[in-house]
C-alpha cells in the first residue's frame, strides 16, 4: 500500500463520515434505528475531562475521548439530517 498524505487520510475520514452520517440519518427513521441510537449512545463513553481541570489525560484515554467526541458528532449530523428530511 502507498504512503498515504495527510490529505489523502482526511479525504478518506471524512468520506467514511458522510457514509456514516447517511446511513444512520436512514436508520433512525425505522424502527430498528432507536435500538441501534440506544446502543450508540451509552453512558459509557468517556467525555473531554472538563470536569476535573486538573485532569491530564493519558494517550489512551485521550484517544478513546476523542472518539467518543466523534461519535457523538456524527449521531448530532445524523439526527439534525434525519429531521430536515
Amino acid at each position: 500500500m502507498k504512503d498515504l498524505t495527510r490529505q489523502d487520510i482526511e479525504g478518506r475520514l471524512n468520506a467514511h463520515r458522510e457514509l456514516l452520517v447517511t446511513i444512520l440519518s436512514r436508520l433512525l427513521k425505522e424502527p430498528a434505528g432507536a435500538e441501534i441510537l440506544r446502543y450508540l449512545e451509552q453512558d459509557d463513553m468517556p467525555l473531554d475531562g472538563a470536569e476535573d481541570p486538573g485532569l491530564t489525560p493519558s494517550a489512551g484515554y485521550a484517544r478513546e475521548a476523542v472518539m467518543a467526541d466523534e461519535v457523538r458528532a456524527v449521531l448530532n449530523a445524523a439526527r439534525a439530517r434525519a429531521a430536515a428530511s
